[in-house]
């Protein structure tokens, strides 16, 4: 089997790809950012591009690329979710790579996830932000094309994920800089309901999602992932800063409440020998 790997030095993209390797999967990885590795093939550039002769080598594609979780420029985000990756697809489908894992969010849900306590695969989508917009608008892309072109599409939807490679001011790596500095840790939206995975969990799913027999569909799918650790921000923040700490916590006014939990019914079952 042979991957192509949309995203790959971002923070999921790192951890799918270390646990890939292992299982001796090739892999050709594409970065705006120049890397070498002896075990897989590095593909320095971006969505715009062709890469017509790596897609064709590809059994199937894996598209972590990703803009605007933090950030608020509206261009950005639609440019990189919406228009270059259905340029992208696009570009998949002429080089005859028909076989797609789109990882997207449960931001898809946006506001769903403040009226209903655990969200159905099937709930109407209502997003809330440009981030959670333009992942909608590409899933439905996705869906159009897979069954005009006779493709088969499989979107994981990702509940929040904390772990390894973490970029710089997301929840989890501001808590360990604070308890390794010794500081004070403020945390926002304490209230706030989520369901919990680490890293690792979602890169097995992900792994595991590959194989496009399991749970056999004709064309399009889509899939909520999560560890199902359910719990409040607060909570969360506790469970490892009396592990690590003991330093003070302090609430944030603010306090917006989400749930963020996937109705258990959606959700992709890790086979046990996977999750070991």
């Amino acid at each position: 089997m042979r991957l192509f790997i949309t995203g790959a030095s971002g923070f999921l993209g790192k951890n799918f790809i270390n646990l890939a390797l292992r299982k001796k999967i090739k892999i050709y990885a594409l970065s705006r950012k120049k890397k070498y590795s002896k075990k897989l093939i590095w593909l320095k550039g971006d969505l715009k591009k062709k890469w017509k002769k790596e897609l064709k080598k590809s059994d199937i594609l894996v598209h972590f690329a990703t803009h605007g979780v933090n950030n608020n420029n509206v261009q950005s985000i639609y440019e990189t979710n919406f228009f270059e990756s259905v340029e992208f697809i696009n570009n998949a489908v002429k080089s005859n790579c028909k076989k797609w894992l789109i990882i997207s969010s449960s931001s898809e849900y946006g506001l769903r996830s403040r009226k209903m306590k655990k969200i159905k695969l099937n709930a109407n989508r209502i997003p809330y932000s440009d981030y959670g917009m333009s992942k909608a608008m590409f899933v439905d892309y996705c869906k159009k094309i897979a069954i005009k072109s006779k493709s088969k599409c499989r979107v994981m939807r990702l509940f929040p994920f904390y772990g390894k490679f973490e970029p710089k001011n997301r929840l989890y790596t501001s808590l360990m800089q604070s308890i390794k500095k010794k500081r004070t840790f403020k945390i926002k939206n304490p209230s706030e309901v989520r369901s919990f995975s680490n890293v690792s969990y979602i890169s097995k799913v992900l792994l595991e999602a590959l194989d496009f027999e399991k749970n056999y569909f004709k064309s399009f799918q889509t899939w909520n992932v999560s560890e199902e650790r359910t719990m409040s921000v607060k909570d969360f923040v506790f469970e490892i800063w009396k592990k690590k700490s003991t330093k003070k916590v302090i609430y944030a006014k603010k306090n917006l409440f989400y749930t963020h939990i996937p109705d258990k019914n959606s959700l992709w079952k890790l086979n046990e020998e996977s999750g070991k």
